[in-house]
């Protein structure tokens, strides 16, 4: 084991080890039912939280939450698996936990990388519904090419970000 352990490169570790967990992530994730999904967890995960910085921005919005649909007489958005943010997460999960570092670093970036994504989601669903509310003709382009890629980026630079800092022992507060 040692002697293949050497073998293998630490940038081959860090990518098969981010592999093998995004690929255990996608799996327990789809061990959970849709039913869970669409009644439970994304009404309050996402649809309340939405919901309310709707209400923030527009008090005159009708929006409501029902099951894993945010509408209004204006528009109608649903979250469904895989537009849910799992797949961020799973990412930034994956590459902080392969990452080479200490659990310390690790318990880190994974706290910080899951607040980044949910922010991040919620963000996302509230722009898509004012979009689709006020723009419908820029919903498709912006929900399935820009939104993706500028999230990806964003993620992209927290992980960078994080792993210089868990390299060179500066955490981002005091311990």
């Amino acid at each position: 084991m040692i002697i293949l352990r050497r073998a293998i490169s630490p940038s081959l570790r860090f990518v098969f080890g981010m592999l093998l967990i995004y690929g255990v992530c996608h799996a327990l994730y789809f061990a959970i039912s849709d039913q869970f999904l669409h009644d439970v967890a994304y009404p309050r995960l996402f649809g309340a939280p939405s919901v309310a910085v709707i209400h923030a921005l527009d008090s005159d919005s009708q929006v409501q939450v029902l099951a894993n649909r945010i509408g209004s007489p204006r528009a109608v958005l649903e979250v469904v698996r895989g537009y849910d943010g799992s797949g961020m997460w799973f990412l930034i999960a994956a590459a902080v936990l392969a990452f080479p570092g200490t659990w310390r670093y690790k318990i880190i970036g994974l706290f910080a990388g899951t607040a980044l994504v949910y922010v991040l989601n919620v963000m996302r669903l509230v722009g898509l519904y004012f979009v689709a509310a006020g723009q419908p003709a820029w919903f498709l382009p912006l929900h399935t090419y820009f939104v993706p890629t500028l999230l990806i980026v964003i993620i992209s630079l927290f992980f960078m970000t994080w792993a210089a800092r868990a390299v060179t022992n500066a955490l981002p507060f005091p311990p």
